[in-house]
């Protein structure tokens, strides 16, 4: 399984959708079959024909953690 049959299973699946917004660790977990590590934050966002969300990636050479 990968992150893009998760994501096809969110477009035709809303109740899957739903379980994914409200708990994306133990979706992820259970599709992907992984352990994440316990301080790894997952957000999930739902993109809109009105609402686009940008991400931006950590800088090449910062180790990411919050200062």
């Amino acid at each position: 399984m990968e992150l893009s049959d998760i994501i096809r299973r969110a477009w035709c699946d809303p109740v899957f959708k739903q379980h994914l917004l409200d708990n994306p660790r133990g979706i992820l977990e259970e599709m992907l079959g992984i352990v994440l590590p316990a301080e790894l934050k997952i957000y999930v966002h739902e993109q809109t024909l009105t609402e686009v969300h940008l991400v931006l990636p950590t800088a090449p050479g910062q180790s990411g953690e919050e200062q």
